[in-house]
């Protein structure tokens, strides 16, 4: 993929066809808790070859607050007791 084409060979066929995709991959850090003390590399164990395949990487992090859970899954509970009753009201972190 880092040629943007990929080849094929088949029934004696040989085809090089342009490479027109995009790949996402999640990853969970090690453990369950990513460590903003370490590396991405160290978190996710994922080997550098494996890395270099992806131009981009995201960091998305869960701050641990109990009192924020509570509201979202109150208002993500009540979408599916009361419908669209419950619809007016605004979620805030």
């Amino acid at each position: 993929m880092e040629q943007q084409t990929i080849s094929i060979a088949k029934a004696g066929i040989k085809a090089t066809l342009n490479a027109r995709t995009s790949i996402l991959a999640a990853a969970n850090p090690i453990g369950g808790r990513y460590d903003t003390r370490k590396p991405l590399k160290a978190n996710v164990g994922l080997s550098p070859p494996i890395m270099s395949r992806f131009d981009l990487f995201f960091v998305v992090l869960d701050d641990l607050s109990p009192e924020a859970d509570y509201r979202l899954a109150d208002h993500i509970v009540g979408l599916h007791q009361q419908g669209e009753a419950s619809l007016p009201t605004h979620y805030t972190p």
